[in-house]
């Protein structure tokens, strides 16, 4: 029996869809960019210091490690999950109230020891990570089924990415005032509302796919499968090495903007709205590329950017012929535009690789591709948040001696690098067809 093909998506269902994106990096970014930074703020800055910045690094780590374990079996039960409801709101709806619990806790360190915030620390941090997963990955799985079509799915992945964007950009604008105004916790009581509110929103947009599951895996059976795909595979080692980068730099832009830029911590706010502006202004630009140019095209294209351009942070602040300013702005801007181009691809690129799955298992297994992609995500970070705070301790982050600020970006690049050169055997088309004639599967169903 054919399954009848899908209404075309109205603006009104994309932006309902989109909100939980807002919602979600609103969170994501006001936490990545301040934790480190409230709990070991730079020695001569005047704030107190809860806990080691080294050992802050550790504790980061294993978080992130837990995350990216638990990614794939969340993927696994959201796509085996047979409820009245769905396979995804159940997930989005109960999980919601936890990630606004542990986006107010972790802002309130707890005990007179190291030993005892550190502890207090680890357990908020995998409280709010392991809800913030039981939202994230069942809603990034519904994207294939929102838009089955290969060129629909990119275009609803730029809507996406342009309100996740926007939430990016409300929550690097609101979040430096708030900390540094009311303080961290309400700065977290505030963030944590809007992303839940943004999520219950997004239940009402979303639209579960019509084709057929197939029979469900078991839990095992299920991640051999997706590990024994081969060209996951390379997309799953390339992202890990890029998101080295992208964790490295957002935890690192407090640091440049107030010892290496000489600004102060509400500043933050404003060089990163202009980052995020920027990935806003140039989506566009990606989607008429988009028309023109293979999804793998554009992939390595935007890498190639962002690795070049991401060196240039390590020049900012060595020349006085361009004001300072300009050379920050500019550093920017350039991350932005490559920056923005890649998260937006990639995305819509995982749509094609669960396609491909259903070629070969007869199978609808999004969520766990896009949890065992988050997998990826979270152990570039964890990796990321072990590297940069090593790179602190020994080079240097203070105003007198910002090298270890500086030597990041010269890292960051190294490791997308990395990622581009692996991406390298990547061989899917953008549509199943285009998929089975690049590789010799023209006689499969």
């Amino acid at each position: 029996m054919e399954t009848p093909a899908p209404k075309k998506l109205t603006f009104g269902r994309i932006a309902l869809y989109s909100m939980a994106s807002a919602g979600l990096n609103i969170l994501a970014i006001t936490i990545d960019t301040w934790l480190v930074y409230f709990y070991a703020p730079p020695p001569d800055s005047g704030r107190p210091q809860y806990l080691p910045i080294a050992l802050i690094g550790v504790l980061l780590t294993v978080a992130s490690l837990w995350d990216a374990v638990i990614d794939p079996f969340i993927g696994h039960y959201s796509d085996t999950l047979r409820s009245r409801w769905g396979r995804r709101k159940p997930f989005l709806a109960l999980a919601a109230p936890f990630v606004l619990i542990g986006a107010v806790l972790l802002w309130t360190p707890l005990g007179k020891t190291v030993l005892i915030t550190a502890v207090y620390f680890m357990l908020i941090n995998l409280l709010y990570r392991t809800a913030y997963s039981l939202v994230g990955i069942p809603y990034d799985a519904t994207l294939p089924e929102m838009a089955p079509d290969s060129r629909e799915r990119v275009g609803l992945s730029y809507w996406k990415s342009v309100f996740g964007i926007a939430g990016v950009l409300i929550g690097s604008l609101v979040a430096a005032p708030l900390f540094q105004s009311i303080g961290a916790v309400y700065m977290g009581i505030v963030v944590g509302v809007v992303g839940v509110v943004t999520i219950y929103l997004t239940l009402i947009g979303l639209r579960e796919t019509r084709r057929p599951l197939g029979e469900p895996m078991k839990a095992i059976e299920g991640l051999k499968a997706t590990f024994q795909n081969k060209q996951f595979i390379i997309v799953f080692i390339s992202t890990l090495f890029v998101h080295v980068c992208y964790q490295m730099l957002l935890i690192n832009f407090p640091y440049f903007v107030t010892l290496v830029l000489g600004k102060s911590e509400a500043d933050v706010g404003i060089f990163q709205g202009v980052l995020i502006l920027v990935m806003a202004l140039t989506g566009p630009a990606w989607m008429w590329l988009n028309k023109r140019r293979t999804q793998r095209w554009l992939l390595n294209f935007s890498m190639i950017g962002l690795a070049l351009v991401v060196t240039l942070g390590f020049l900012v602040g060595s020349t006085t012929r361009i004001p300072l300013d300009v050379q920050a702005y500019l550093l920017v801007i350039l991350i932005g535009a490559t920056l923005g181009g890649y998260l937006i691809v990639i995305y819509a690129l995982m749509g094609n690789v669960a396609d491909y799955d259903e070629m070969l298992t007869g199978r609808r297994r999004e969520a766990i591709y896009y949890g065992t992609f988050s997998f990826a995500i979270g152990l570039g970070g964890s990796l990321g948040a072990l590297v940069l705070p090593m790179l602190y301790k020994t080079f240097g982050y203070t105003h007198a001696n910002p090298l270890g600020v500086r030597l990041a970006f010269l890292v960051m690049a190294l490791f997308v690098v990395i990622g581009y050169i692996i991406f390298q055997k990547y061989r899917l088309g953008d549509t199943p067809e285009e998929t089975r004639r690049r590789l010799g599967m023209q006689d499969q169903p």
